[in-house]
């Protein structure tokens, strides 16, 4: 069923900013602790999270024999 999913160097590129971007934002705002930030730490958490995850164990396109 998912035999077929790969990433394409330019969509695991964007993956890579997505989650380096989403670290940064969860980071400053679990040092600043302002109102609300645990659902913000959360919203920023889960595309990391998710990049990182597609990142690690989907294959990439035209990589490998």
């Amino acid at each position: 069923m998912f035999q077929d999913l790969t990433l394409s160097p330019l969509l695991a590129v964007g993956l890579v900013v997505v989650m380096a971007l989403s670290g940064q934002a969860f980071r400053s705002n679990w040092k600043l602790q302002a109102d609300g930030w645990v659902l913000r730490a959360w919203l920023f958490a889960v595309p990391a999270l998710l990049a990182f995850s597609a990142l690690a164990f989907l294959p990439m396109r035209g990589v490998g024999p």
